[in-house]
């Protein structure tokens, strides 16, 4: 069966999946350089379909993720909104509305909003309102639109297309991308997000024969709470609640213990669900309130410890009611990495499962499962669904890329051009405290870059953390970076934790002395955490390669990786995008460049 998946939400992803194997997994801020672009992923699809050479009649189902799509992502206002937008949302529309109870529009707060860029989808007819104003008869209105742009770009029949909804989509990605130890099992299945088809998580299990869904809620607030809080704190509620998480650490008990205990007061876990305190007005006027006596710092650590402690009562809970001890955790809210962490270590979870991406980008994925599903059940999915071998999913490297990053006048200007087959050049680079920028082989799905397109250095040399952030990425000074590790130092330099898969930088690990030794410029400065990545040869050949060619001389088997993107750009999918976005804004050349294996080394470089 050859099977297209779409997300035309934010984050919009288009998928293909041939006899039970993804084939391509593309997200279309990459390939239209706008980060959480939302709308009909057209470039997208338009590319799986001339890579696989696919014409209508193969075509054999189209799953769409999510039943209904809020107007304001129709928009695409996740990704074009700046803080000042969410902030004047939340002072001019909903302050309004909830404390003085006047029926102001969307579009009154934002008389000139349009998308930035041009959104696949016409907008012509479909107002720009909030959900609470929007009627039966504008959803139908999104839906028809959406089934006609389907129909019309693939041209399909519509009764080839079939709706999933956003939670269910999320749960069947993570059950049926989990590796073998999860399949088979008794196993709970958790989402948690800043919501989706009218729901903010739902909990279910996979077990003889089926998928049962437990609870389906509202209440789970852990999301819109962590967003309130990052945009109190100055920062964009969509894309920077990592931040957040990042600045955490530098706080400890004693400062933000009974922060976390007024957070705890707000919401606590009820059963499988959830109980939220009545003294709760919303979700931001009241948290700017309580909170406008804080230190930034001790909000980030008091917020970050009532996540951790309300995760644990949930996931303790359903474990109980289940008798279970393995746990898929999909969603936005898995992507808090030190929440992850903290799961692992309580003694009631075995194994822990969090699938690369899990947030939004990974819809298109879980609608085609959720079909198979449908169609196979769930014993004949498990054979014919295989589990993800690696997330390197999206777009190679061609000829023409190549060629059009080495014929470009400002490569031509600022680098020599050096085959590279062995990565010797780029090892000796490595170890004379040099930056790279490596573009190579087939582009890793998620937010997390995983070598593929990174850029990388000395991990030893905690020197390059300020020369990356301040020069190329522009990143705030207490973010920290991680590493890519070959698989052979894993046990040198990491604690033992068998309950999590680490091959994706989807949750922290503790470092031993001797990693805090040789990962220093990759680990948090402040609890010295690392999210790692392991680096298999069966994985990423050439990646996996260059990182033992730099070991061979360093002693290191490792690299501090961190995305290949200027901050608030997607992250690079072909060659050129180093040029137009990273090239022509910085003036002063200090990095490098790997392309494949042709190594562009900057032309004031000196050997030392």
């Amino acid at each position: 069966m050859i099977i297209i998946g779409i997300n035309d939400n934010h984050d919009a992803s288009a998928c293909l999946i041939k006899d039970g194997v993804i084939v391509d997994l593309i997200q279309e801020e990459r390939l239209r350089r706008k980060k959480n672009l939302g709308s009909f992923p057209r470039e997208s699809l338009q590319y799986i379909l001339k890579k696989n050479n696919i014409n209508p009649k193969d075509i054999d189902q189209v799953c769409v993720a999510n039943i209904k799509l809020a107007h304001m992502n129709f928009w695409n206002v996740a990704s074009d909104f700046k803080t000042s937008d969410w902030y004047k949302l939340q002072e001019k529309f909903h302050y309004e509305k909830i404390f003085h109870k006047k029926k102001v529009k969307i579009k009154d707060v934002f008389p000139n909003y349009k998308p930035k860029i041009k959104l696949s989808y016409s907008l012509k007819g479909i107002p720009f309102i909030s959900s609470d104003d929007a009627t039966k008869k504008n959803h139908e209105d999104i839906v028809e639109r959406r089934i006609k742009t389907i129909c019309n770009f693939l041209k399909v029949d519509k009764k080839k297309i079939t709706f999933y909804d956003h939670h269910n989509c999320h749960a069947f990605y993570g059950f049926y991308s989990s590796p073998n130890s999860h399949r088979g099992k008794l196993t709970a299945v958790v989402t948690a997000d800043g919501g989706g088809d009218g729901l903010y998580n739902s909990v279910s299990y996979f077990k003889k024969g089926k998928f049962k869904s437990i609870s389906r809620s509202r209440n789970n607030w852990i999301a819109k709470i962590y967003e309130s809080v990052t945009l109190i704190l100055g920062m964009n509620p969509f894309r920077h609640c990592y931040k957040v998480m990042g600045l955490a650490p530098y706080s400890d008990t004693k400062k933000y213990g009974h922060i976390s205990k007024f957070f705890q007061s707000c919401m606590k876990v009820k059963g499988v669900d959830f109980l939220l305190s009545k003294k709760m007005t919303d979700q931001f006027f009241f948290f700017k309130e309580n909170l406008r006596q804080y230190r930034f710092d001790n909000i980030a650590g008091g917020l970050q410890d009532f996540v951790e402690k309300i995760l644990s009562k949930w996931f303790y809970n359903i474990s109980k009611k289940f008798n279970t001890n393995f746990f898929v955790f999909s969603g936005g809210v898995a992507h808090n990495v030190k929440a992850n962490k903290f799961l692992s270590e309580q003694k009631f979870i075995k194994k822990l499962w969090i699938p690369p991406g899990p947030g939004d980008e990974s819809l298109s994925v879980g609608a085609i499962y959720c079909y198979l599903y449908d169609k196979l059940g769930y014993r004949k999915c498990l054979k014919y669904i295989k589990p993800i071998q690696n997330a390197y999913l999206g777009m190679s490297i061609t000829k023409e890329d190549l060629s059009n990053f080495t014929t470009n006048s400002l490569v031509k200007k600022n680098f020599k051009n050096i085959n590279d087959k062995n990565f010797k050049n780029s090892a000796k680079l490595l170890k004379n405290g040099e930056i790279l920028f490596v573009c190579m082989g087939r582009q890793e799905f998620g937010p997390r870059s995983l070598g593929h397109r990174s850029i990388i250095c000395d991990p030893s040399n905690v020197g390059l953390v300020k020369k990356i952030n301040s020069t190329i990425k522009m990143r705030d000074f207490w973010m920290p970076f991680t590493p890519s590790i070959l698989d052979t130092y894993e046990k040198k330099y990491l604690k033992k934790n068998s309950k999590l898969n680490i091959n994706y930088m989807t949750s922290c690990v503790d470092p031993t002395e001797l990693g805090k030794k040789f990962l220093k410029a990759a680990m948090h400065p402040s609890d010295f955490t690392v999210r790692p990545q392991i680096v298999r040869h069966k994985d990423s050949n050439l990646y996996y390669k260059l990182i033992r060619e730099f070991s061979k001389i360093s002693g290191v088997g490792a690299v501090l990786n961190t995305s290949l993107n200027m901050h608030e750009f997607p992250v690079v999918a072909k060659p050129l995008d180093i040029v137009n976005e990273l090239i022509k804004k910085n003036s002063d050349i200090n990095f490098n460049i790997l392309i494949d294996n042709q190594l562009f080394v900057k032309k004031n470089y000196r050997s030392r």
